[in-house]
């Protein structure tokens, strides 16, 4: 204990003529005066930076060239430096009390240590910064790296897929070969002229079965036109049977009944009939069809071949609009003009017939 005491007044001796020192200076640099306007930048500076209280509560911070409130920083600052006495009294008297103890010289900061300790520890922020941008740069680098490994990654896994799905294509393709020479002896195989004698028959067989086809084609096509065609007839053939087997049993009634007008009709339409045949034979026409609701084909008899002429007839008013022939080249376009705007169906057939047999 004596030690710690004796200890605790050398630190209070040091600390006490320390001060006294810091109060003879002042003391001196206050009688040789002060100026003001020459130390006011450096004023700022020293008591922007020593300041003791946070930035938010003091006032010097805030408003550092009002010399008001330099009274306010200096009570602070006189309040900072006696706990930092306290503290550094506190703080040697331990150091003093362990040094006791243990045997061992306290450690004293000699002038100019912590100006050293200060400097170098600059120079270590600075390696360790220069440090921390290659670790950033190193950092950067090893993410582009990986990267680039992990698009490589990506494009030779895509081509080992394709390679081996290429390797089993091939394993499946040598035991395909394999079964067809199994299946396929030498003996039995054709040379490369027999194969190519057979390609050739096939393909002439090919462009013969495809000329086949077209005009089998072809007359699918005909033959279903003519269907429709006889189909529509056994319509009309139909309707009219129809009719012609109600005349037929009104006929038979009649006749049970002593009714003698059937038979007049029958007789009539027999004349009408031979007249019909005589008026065709009369103008040389050898058959006349209807090919459609407004079409009409008459064909005639001529010594130079087959002859049709076509008479279309307008769908509304069922009048004669447009003819033409059929197998000659006799134009009749003239009596056609002529016969179509008088409605004239017979004048022209009888003008075709003229100029199909010329006296």
């Amino acid at each position: 204990m004596a030690a710690v005491a004796s200890s605790s007044m050398h630190v209070s001796t040091l600390a006490g003529s320390s001060l006294h020192q810091a109060v003879d200076q002042i003391s001196s640099s206050a009688s040789s005066g002060f100026n003001v306007l020459e130390h006011r930048d450096r004023f700022q500076e020293r008591a922007l930076r020593d300041v003791t209280l946070s930035s938010n509560d003091s006032a010097m911070m805030m408003d550092p060239n009002n010399p008001i409130l330099v009274r306010e920083e200096m009570v602070s600052q006189k309040d900072y430096f006696r706990r930092l006495k306290f503290t550094y009294l506190e703080q040697e008297a331990k150091r003093h009390f362990l040094s006791s103890i243990m045997g061992d010289e306290p450690q004293r900061v000699e002038p100019g240590e912590n100006e050293e300790r200060e400097l170098t520890n600059a120079e270590k922020k600075r390696v360790l910064k220069e440090a921390k941008s290659e670790i950033d740069e190193m950092r950067a680098f090893t993410v582009r790296l990986a990267e680039d490994n992990a698009k490589k990654h990506t494009e030779m896994s895509q081509g080992l897929a394709e390679a081996q799905a290429l390797q089993k294509q091939i394993r499946d393709m040598e035991l395909e070969l394999a079964r067809i020479k199994a299946t396929h002896p030498p003996e039995n195989r054709m040379t490369t002229a027999q194969a190519n004698d057979t390609l050739d028959a096939q393909i002439v067989e090919m462009e013969r079965v495809t000329d086949a086809l077209s005009s089998t084609q072809t007359q699918i096509d005909s033959t279903r036109e003519e269907v429709a065609k006889v189909a529509k007839e056994v319509q009309r053939l139909s309707r009219e049977r129809e009719r012609e087997e109600a005349r037929a049993k009104e006929v038979r009634e009649g006749r049970e009944a002593g009714d003698t007008k059937v038979d007049e009709i029958c007789r009539w339409c027999y004349r009408y009939s031979s007249s019909m045949a005589f008026y065709r034979s009369l103008l040389g026409i050898r058959s006349v069809k209807a090919v459609s609701d407004n079409e009409l084909h008459m064909e005639y008899e001529v010594n130079d071949g087959q002859v049709t002429l076509a008479l279309h007839f307008d769908e509304v008013t069922k009048r004669l609009t447009d003819a033409s022939l059929i197998g000659s080249d006799i134009d009749i376009s003239e009596s056609v003009g002529i016969a179509a705007g008088a409605n004239d169906v017979a004048g022209l057939v009888a003008d075709v017939l003229v100029r199909l047999r010329p006296v």
